[in-house]
């Protein structure tokens, strides 16, 4: 005769949940581009990835030219 399975105390099972809740991931992505828009603004290079194939574009094809470099390129023309 086999035992039959105890429930309660000592049963666990798990959730199947492996490393980060969703949650903490959105704000590391949050965080991310916060740090890549801080880059952009002080002048340096900065790759976007623009779709879900991973295709990545410099940010001032998106986001266009700093606020400090527009100053410059306005006073060199004037």
């Amino acid at each position: 005769m086999s035992k039959k399975k105890r429930m309660g105390k000592g049963s666990y099972t798990s959730k199947g949940i492996v490393g980060h809740p969703r949650r903490a991931r959105t704000s590391v992505g949050f965080k991310r581009l916060i740090n890549q828009q801080n880059a952009w603004l002080a002048g340096k290079r900065v790759m976007l990835v623009v779709d879900k194939a991973g295709h990545k574009v410099e940010a001032r094809e998106v986001w266009g030219l700093p606020p400090s470099e527009k100053m410059k390129e306005r006073n060199a023309n004037s």
